[in-house]
């Protein structure tokens, strides 16, 4: 077993973007006549869009509509966002460390496609990429291992000899269920929440991660 890709989550992993979908989801609701609470949201809010908007305007709505709900919500969040957004500290100069090495490097998010562009080309990290997959291509949400396990298959590696990069504890469930090793940024959960869930890795940032550790994991 070797190390030959690595998979990044994107909102909280690569940016520190969750307390601003936060306040997104909460104007989307509001201008939808709807009251959330702050626990409601962090119930029923994770996944992809198509996974979370049936959870708050009911099981018949169909694909589309949840796809055209998710759009309107997520015109906000880049609205509030773009004048804030930064890359956590340290992932450019991890992303430009592992390109001189023979790995793949792929993004697996649940966001669609539009979020994920407005990201990676904002922030210029386009170039890193050998594969983005988004909810567009996998809407299956995460914990399943379904948008991990797509990632691996197209860029033609064995996913046992993948890490996984996560913030959420459900992101974290579909590293290991796809069967790759998962290491994780702290800005949802503290290193105590995250010592207790048996992942690889536990950062603060990237300006932590170290490349001989990673390797030495697989080995």
């Amino acid at each position: 077993m070797a190390l030959e890709a690595i998979i990044f989550d994107m909102d909280g992993t690569m940016i520190d973007s969750m307390p601003y979908h936060a306040v997104s989801w909460h104007k989307f609701f509001a201008l939808k006549g709807l009251n959330v609470s702050d626990a409601e949201l962090k119930e029923k809010g994770h996944g992809t869009l198509y996974d979370i908007m049936p959870r708050f305007f009911g099981e018949h709505i169909s694909l589309e509509e949840s796809y055209r709900l998710g759009m309107e919500k997520e015109i906000l969040f880049r609205e509030l966002y773009a004048p804030f957004m930064q890359p956590i500290s340290g992932l450019q100069t991890w992303l430009e460390l592992l390109k001189q090495y023979p790995l793949k490097i792929g993004l697996g998010t649940a966001a669609d496609y539009s979020n994920a562009d407005f990201t990676i080309d904002t922030l210029e990290l386009r170039h890193y990429f050998d594969i983005i997959v988004t909810s567009d291509l996998v809407p299956e949400g995460k914990p399943s291992p379904a948008v991990y396990l797509y990632a691996a298959e197209k860029l033609g590696v064995n996913p046992a000899n993948c890490l996984v990069f996560e913030d959420t504890f459900s992101g974290a469930e579909a590293g290991m269920a796809a069967g790759m090793k998962v290491g994780v940024i702290t800005t949802m959960h503290d290193y105590n929440e995250w010592a207790k869930k048996g992942v690889d890795l536990i950062l603060n940032d990237y300006e932590d991660a170290n490349l001989d550790y990673i390797v030495k994991l697989f080995s």
